[in-house]
């Protein structure tokens, strides 16, 4: 999560609004004080403030939105660790609440010398616990100390609460030095950009150039057990992924194997596996993510026994389709949320890169599954290299409103991009020509290896119908969220200041709807029934 603040009367959020709609940002004030280190230290806010997620609101399960950014911690206990770490007998004079991202707290700690510290706390929807703390820290070291690239130094961490002074996880790391890129780039001109561009291009080649063999997480190997992970060197191993996708959408509630993979061909199946997994012991498995579609009377009605014929299918033919250039299906480590918050620069001389931060859930991957240009280099238009479900920036709410609305525009134009060529593929692949090219042809012109997948006339038409019926059921979201003001896949999430406003949109919105897809009063009930976004 960007950790930027500017110093002066006090600090002042330099995260971006957390809503789409523009607003002006206002200080942060300093949370809490601390006089010396006297057994007397004394804080002038109530800690709740502290524990509590205030960022956002939602207009629908926020009980359960809030639980999930709640977690509690020994005040004093981070002060103490944060100056043990300090060292020097360093002594706390302020602590900082820095503005909330969506899996993390973090505290500016200021020592009586002026040094600076952070102290991150995962929230409980960060990832899995202890996994996810010792994986950050190792990935970062990994990042700072072999590769050579500007990350934050982690001074200590704890990655397991039954050993924790302060009754959490924790990393403590050196302040990120320099500001934020986000704060300078629209006014650098054009060959500024263009250098700070060339170190991006310079930093992802340095992490495409680390190959792994195996897919996973990194962590050191005190933090992993032998059974669980394979060892890379006496510091460090691959142990289980961290990934969100693995844990997101209730997938974190299913017991399956999630690394580490020792080949593409495992990982790929596990990615199956995993989705059979959860959609047997979750029926209506993907409806909460809210992938696009309303589900109603007459449109796309996704089945779990369609979804899992589709996961057979896939099953059928990945292997074939897999590169086969070695370089592109080893393991490598990638930031994959290179933003204009997560680049700091230098503030004298903003076309030098300083660090790069937010390695959290950084995992390891074959490399053209997750190998793109970073966000802060996107631009309109291009094509996913691959079939596999485009998503939003894990933190889309913290992005500019410029990078936020082109992030929108891509990820819309990708997922139709995706579902159009996987369609095409499935339809394709069953044609001797199109099957020929991927696995090659004998001398007599025939396949190497015959297709296994076979698909009837009626087959094939029942799934254009069903693409069609798909598409419009986005095209019906896409309308009401483009009323609301919201982007693709919201959660419900809204800045407080914003609520009631919101609330009135998506009333009218929801009214418009109703009105414009009923015919009858049981289609009204049908459409009402399937209504994705609350009451």
């Amino acid at each position: 999560m960007p950790l930027g603040y500017r110093k002066g009367t006090g600090f002042q959020c330099t995260r971006k609004p957390l809503y789409s709609y523009k607003r002006a940002l206002s200080p942060c004030r300093s949370l809490c004080t601390t006089n010396t280190r006297a057994s007397s230290n004394r804080y002038d806010c109530n800690p709740e403030d502290l524990y509590t997620y205030s960022a956002q609101r939602w207009l629908w399960n926020e009980t359960k939105q809030l639980r999930n950014r709640y977690v509690s911690f020994d005040l004093q206990s981070l002060v103490q660790v944060a100056e043990e770490a300090a060292g020097n007998n360093a002594s706390c004079t302020n602590i900082t609440k820095l503005p909330e991202g969506n899996f993390n707290k973090a505290f500016l700690v200021t020592m009586r010398d002026g040094r600076e510290l952070v102290v991150k706390i995962p929230n409980p929807n960060a990832g899995p616990s202890h996994y996810t703390t010792a994986s950050e820290v190792a990935t970062m070291q990994y990042a700072r100390e072999n590769l050579q690239l500007p990350v934050p130094k982690v001074l200590t961490y704890c990655s397991r609460v039954s050993r924790s002074k302060l009754g959490a996880e924790y990393i403590v790391v050196e302040k990120a030095q320099g500001i934020e890129l986000g704060r300078v780039w629209e006014s650098l001109k054009a060959r500024d950009k263009l250098a700070i561009v060339k170190q991006i291009g310079t930093i992802t080649s340095t992490l495409a150039r680390a190959r792994f063999p195996s897919s996973g997480s990194l962590y050191f190997c005190q933090d992993v057990s032998e059974s669980e992970s394979i060892k890379i060197d006496n510091t460090f191993a691959v142990g289980p992924t961290t990934g969100r996708a693995w844990f997101d959408d209730r997938r974190g509630d299913v017991d399956i194997h999630r690394g580490p993979w020792t080949s593409t061909k495992s990982f790929m199946n596990a990615l199956a596996q995993r989705e059979m997994a959860c959609l047997s012991k979750f029926p209506d498995f993907h409806r909460d993510s809210q992938h696009g579609s309303f589900n109603g009377p007459g449109g796309y009605r996704p089945t779990k026994t369609a979804k899992l014929s589709v996961l057979q299918d896939y099953l059928k033919i990945y292997q074939y389709i897999l590169p086969r250039d070695n370089a592109l299906n080893a393991g490598i480590i990638w930031h994959n949320d290179l933003h204009t918050d997560n680049v700091f620069v230098d503030q004298a001389n903003p076309t030098q890169i300083t660090s790069i931060i937010d390695w959290q859930a950084v995992a390891i991957y074959p490399m053209f599954l997750i190998a793109h240009h970073p966000s802060l280099i996107e631009y309109d238009g291009p094509k996913p290299e691959r079939l596999v479900q485009p998503r939003l920036p894990d933190n889309i709410d913290e992005l500019s409103p410029q990078e936020r609305k082109a992030a929108k525009e891509l990820y819309l134009s990708q997922t139709f991009w995706v579902y159009y060529e996987s369609q095409k593929l499935l339809a394709e692949i069953a044609t001797d020509d199109a099957w020929k090219q991927i696995v090659g042809e004998d001398s007599h012109g025939n396949p190497r290896v015959s297709c296994p997948l076979k698909y009837t006339s009626r087959e094939l038409e029942k799934q254009r119908e069903t693409y069609a019926k798909w598409e419009r059921d986005v095209e019906r979201k896409a309308q009401v969220l483009d009323e609301v003001g919201v982007y693709t896949g919201w959660t419900g999430a809204v800045s407080p200041g914003d609520y009631e406003e919101v609330v009135r949109r998506l009333r009218l919105a929801k009214e418009r709807f109703l009105d414009r897809e009923s015919r009858t009063p049981e289609e009204r009930a049908g459409w009402e029934k399937v209504w994705p976004f609350g009451g």
